[in-house]
């Protein structure tokens, strides 16, 4: 999937109706439909809520009408506030009023002041759509300004009103926690004010078919939910642990005892059938460790960290794995050098993370030889580091970035971050559009390290396992907190990858 900007938005609708004949109440209805189900996720998780929905005369207002009526229906707490009168209203957005039930009707609010939110208010924004350019009128600008002064949970509808669905540029923007964005992300919430005020965005099929999405050409390369439903394979009935693949987490030290066991746990959730912790024979481990795991302890003349002695063993050790996870917890001394050579000798396909990754740094020639399989998760500081080793420009795009890292080393890259980038050595890359906040938490990315590395096992190959990994991983944190940012730890992240899974796959 691709962003598209709003003149092609507004085709794409246009072709739908025209050509396909699909009414536009029906797509609007269909956004409402939508709108009303991620609404009742988002809010899944949160005691007696009350949806104060605002409305705008454009389709957004009309997203919004339908919705504020679903929800009415169903029994739960609205009030709608309307920016225009009833008979201001056109089109599709007229018609959507008149669905309206006519208790609600009667309900209605033309005044919004932050007197109006009450404590358990989820406020939904259908004020503005695509068109919106240049400065606000009013009342948009205040009613803007009383929803991000509010600090109650805020979803927007199509992308948040007051934004430019094309550049990211707004004088005054919603800034949403959730954006539940009608058939594809629109180019400018990626770009810009985009990603902050967008928050957590869902794409929502209203009926535009594939077929023109694919057929409008776009802008970014996006994975989205529906991407990682066509990438996840469906297990046969019959399967056995040998058959998922087996992997081998290698790391840990002295310093960094429980970092592999972050990695292998998320492995053995993500449907590796065996995993296996390599650590050194004198690292201590301070964790509680899943019974399931088979842990190895490899000679390291107690050094605290694997070393030239350790090579004999390692190469024993992992004869039997499919894949290999490098890099948890591993430490960044000299001694580590001909372990991590040996280990990209191995030929196996393997994710290099962490203190692999700052190891690489300091001896670039480790990857003189490109191939396939390997797999790098910089996050941005790592990232610096790697440019300066392969001389690589640092200030260019991040989407450049990646492919610039992936190119010269031949590895597929995910440049982690809000909106992680992956990029293969081919020039392909995408934007991951799940993941939110609750990620940005010590020991998350050993968890990313043990997907991806799961994956490989399987028998994915790199770029696939990288973008359905880093897709799984970000629908974890959503899954952990719908809004909000503070308070996950990266040991709750394993435990959800199941239920991220099936809300990818059913079948999964």
């Amino acid at each position: 999937m691709k962003s598209f900007p709003a003149a092609t938005m507004r085709a794409l609708d246009r072709r739908t109706i025209d050509e396909y004949g699909i009414p536009g109440i029906v797509l609007m209805e269909n956004a409402g439909t939508a709108l009303t189900h991620e609404i009742l996720r988002f809010v899944s998780g949160m005691r007696n809520p009350e949806f104060m929905i605002l409305a705008g005369k454009g389709n957004n207002g009309g997203d919004a009408l339908i919705a504020a009526g679903q929800l009415f229906s169903k029994q739960y707490p609205v009030t709608l506030f309307m920016a225009a009168r009833p008979d201001e209203l056109t089109g599709d957005a007229a018609e959507a009023f008149e669905e309206l039930p006519q208790k609600l009707k009667e309900q209605i609010q033309f005044d919004f002041t932050a007197d109006s939110i009450g404590e358990n208010a989820v406020l939904v924004d259908g004020l503005l759509g695509t068109g919106i350019r240049g400065a606000l009128r009013e009342p948009f600008a205040t009613w803007i300004r009383i929803i991000n002064d509010s600090r109650n949970p805020v979803v927007s509808i199509d992308l948040p009103s007051g934004l430019n669905a094309d550049d990211g540029s707004a004088d005054c923007c919603v800034t949403a926690d959730l954006t539940v964005t009608m058939a594809a992300v629109k180019t400018g919430m990626l770009v810009g004010k985009g990603p902050n005020a967008s928050g957590r965005i869902v794409v929502a099929r209203i009926g535009i078919p594939d077929r023109c999405l694919e057929e409008a050409g776009g802008d970014y390369e996006l994975f989205t939910r529906q991407d990682a439903r066509n990438l996840l394979r469906r297990e046969p009935f019959n399967t056995y642990k040998n058959r998922r693949g087996h992997l081998g987490i290698v790391g840990g030290s002295s310093d960094y005892g429980s970092a592999p066991f972050l990695s292998a746990e998320a492995a053995l959730r993500t449907g590796a059938g065996l995993v296996t912790v390599l650590i050194p024979a004198s690292a201590e481990v301070l964790c509680n460790v899943r019974k399931a795991l088979i842990v190895r302890r490899v000679e390291d003349r107690a050094l605290g960290c694997f070393n030239s002695v350790s090579i004999p063993a390692l190469e024993q050790q992992i004869l039997p794995l499919r894949a290999l996870a490098v890099g948890p917890g591993l430490t960044r001394r000299e001694e580590l050098r001909p372990v991590l050579e040996c280990l990209i000798a191995s030929g196996k396909p393997m994710v290099l993370d962490a203190d692999a990754l700052n190891i690489l740094a300091e001896t670039p020639a480790l990857l003189k030889e490109k191939r396939d399989g390997i797999l790098l998760t910089p996050h941005p500081g790592e990232m610096a580091r790697l440019q300066t080793a392969f001389g690589l420009d640092g200030s260019k795009h991040r989407i450049e970035q990646a492919l610039d890292l992936a190119y010269v080393t031949g590895a597929v890259v995910i440049l982690k971050g809000s909106r992680s980038i992956t990029a293969s050595p081919e020039g392909d890359y995408c934007i991951n559009m799940s993941g939110c906040a609750a990620l940005a938490t010590a020991g998350s990315g050993d968890t990313l390290t043990g997907i991806c590395g799961a994956l490989l096992a399987q028998g994915y190959c790199a770029w696939d396992a990288a973008r359905l990994g880093a897709f799984l991983h970000g629908l974890c944190g959503e899954l952990l907190l719908p809004y909000g940012s503070r308070g996950i730890l990266a040991d709750d992240l394993a435990d959800v990858i199941p239920q991220a899974l099936k809300r990818i796959l059913p079948t999964a």
